[in-house]
C-alpha cells in the first residue's frame, strides 16, 4: 500500500497553500483600483506621466498597460519604453510574500540577460524593483506594486495555431527550462502553492463545485491516478526551476504567428519537476487548438532539445489531465466568488471537452497520437 508524501508546512505556508479559501470569510484579495489611482501611483512611485491606460486580463492581480511621456523624474530610467509598461498591483495575499516577488524579479532579469525575452522590472524612484503600498485610504490591506517593460508581440490566444508554431512552443519551453538550470533563489526552496501540480490532491477540497457527476468522477479518477503513478515515483523525475504557467495568455508570438518571441507572468514560477512544465503547456496548447493530436508538435519541439524518458512518456497523459482538472475546478471555484471576473472561466468550455475525450484514452493510444 502506497502512502502520500508528507509535506511539513508552517502555519503561514498552509495559509498560502489554501489561497482560494480567502473567500470563505468574504475577504477579497484582488485589488480595488481605478485608472485615476493607477496614474497617481505611476507618478508617485516611478516619476512617469501616463498618456494612456488600458486594463489587461488578470486572475487575482490587477494589470494595466500604460504609455508615458518622454519626460520623467526617474534617474533609473534612461529611455522611456516606446512599447509602454505594465503596472502590476499584486493581490493582498501574495503581497505578503515579498521574498517571492524578489525571486520573480531576479528570474526575469536573469533570463533577459541570457536572451530570453520576458517581462523586465523597472526600478522605482527609491531604487527598488517593487514597493508595498496602501492603495486606498479606506482599506487596511497593502499591495505590492511593480512596473514591467511591456513585451511587444501578439498573445498566442489571438494567433492561428499551426504545426510550426506549436513545435516552436515546445522548443521554447525546453530552452527556457535549460536556461533556468543556472538560476536559483532562496524564495523557491520550500514554496508550496495551490497551482503547483504537486498540489493536485488538494483538489478534493473543491470538487463540490462541479455540478456534473460524470465530470466529478473523472476528476476524482485523475487525482487518484496522479497520486498512485506520479507522487509515488518522484525519484524517477528530474527537478529544476520552471515557469509553471505557460499558457495561451502568457506566450508572446511574432506577427507572422510562426514563432515564440517571449514569455510573461512569473507568478507561478517554482522549483518543481521538469516534466510538469511540458504537461501543463500541452494542456493549454491542445485546449487552444481544440485538438488532442496537435500536442504531438509541442512534444516534438520539446524533444528536439530535451528527450523524454520512458517513464515520463508513461505519465504524460495523467499529468496533462491533472493540470486540466486544476484549471477547471479552481476556475469554477474562483468565479463563484468573483462572478464579475470572466477571465476565470476562459478554460471551461474547451477544457472540459478535452478532458472528457483525453482521459478515457489508453496509454498506447495517446503514445501513438503524440508519436512518443
Amino acid at each position: 500500500m502506497w502512502m502520500m508524501p508528507v509535506i511539513d508546512w508552517t502555519f503561514s505556508e498552509y495559509k498560502h497553500f489554501n489561497k482560494m479559501a480567502q473567500f470563505i470569510n468574504d475577504v477579497k484579495v484582488r485589488p480595488i483600483v481605478d485608472d485615476e489611482i493607477v496614474v497617481k501611483l505611476v507618478k508617485k512611485l516611478y516619476g512617469l506621466n501616463v498618456k494612456n491606460i488600458r486594463e489587461l486580463n488578470g486572475y487575482d492581480d490587477k494589470n494595466y498597460w500604460i504609455h508615458c511621456d518622454d519626460t520623467n523624474d526617474n534617474v533609473y530610467i534612461n529611455k522611456i519604453s516606446a512599447d509602454g509598461y505594465v503596472l502590476k498591483i499584486i493581490n493582498s495575499l501574495d503581497s505578503k510574500d515579498t521574498k517571492f516577488i524578489e525571486g520573480q524579479n531576479e528570474m526575469m532579469l536573469y533570463l533577459n540577460q541570457r536572451d530570453i525575452n520576458c517581462s523586465v522590472p523597472v526600478m522605482n524612484l527609491m531604487g527598488s524593483y517593487y514597493s508595498v503600498e496602501k492603495i486606498r485610504e479606506m482599506d487596511n490591506t497593502t499591495h505590492i506594486v511593480r512596473l514591467l517593460v511591456f513585451c511587444r508581440g501578439e498573445i498566442l490566444c489571438n494567433a492561428k495555431l499551426s504545426s510550426e508554431l506549436l513545435f516552436n512552443v515546445g522548443l521554447f519551453v525546453a530552452k527556457l527550462d535549460n536556461t533556468l538550470k543556472g538560476f536559483f533563489h532562496s524564495s523557491y526552496e520550500n514554496r508550496v502553492h495551490l497551482w503547483s501540480l504537486m498540489s493536485v490532491p488538494k483538489l478534493r477540497d473543491y470538487i463540490y463545485v462541479i455540478d456534473n457527476d460524470k465530470d466529478k468522477s473523472i476528476v476524482i479518477d485523475v487525482i487518484n491516478k496522479f497520486e498512485s503513478d506520479i507522487l509515488t515515483n518522484l525519484d524517477k523525475l528530474n527537478k529544476g526551476m520552471i515557469h509553471g504557467d505557460i499558457n495561451e495568455q502568457n506566450i508572446i508570438v511574432n506577427d507572422e504567428q510562426t514563432n515564440v518571441l517571449g514569455i510573461i507572468d512569473f507568478g507561478d514560477t517554482q522549483y518543481s519537476y521538469l516534466i510538469f512544465e511540458l504537461a501543463l503547456t500541452l494542456f493549454y496548447m491542445i485546449m487552444q487548438a481544440r485538438d488532442i493530436e496537435m500536442g504531438k508538435y509541442v512534444i516534438a519541439g520539446f524533444q528536439s532539445v530535451n528527450k523524454l524518458s520512458n517513464f515520463e512518456k508513461k505519465i504524460i497523459k495523467t499529468a496533462v489531465c491533472a493540470r486540466a482538472c486544476q484549471s477547471l475546478v479552481l476556475g469554477i471555484y474562483s468565479h463563484l466568488n468573483e462572478p464579475d471576473n470572466n477571465y476565470l472561466m476562459i478554460t471551461q468550455e474547451s477544457g472540459w471537452k478535452i478532458l472528457r475525450k483525453l482521459w478515457p484514452m489508453s496509454e498506447e493510444t495517446i503514445l501513438n497520437i503524440w508519436e512518443l
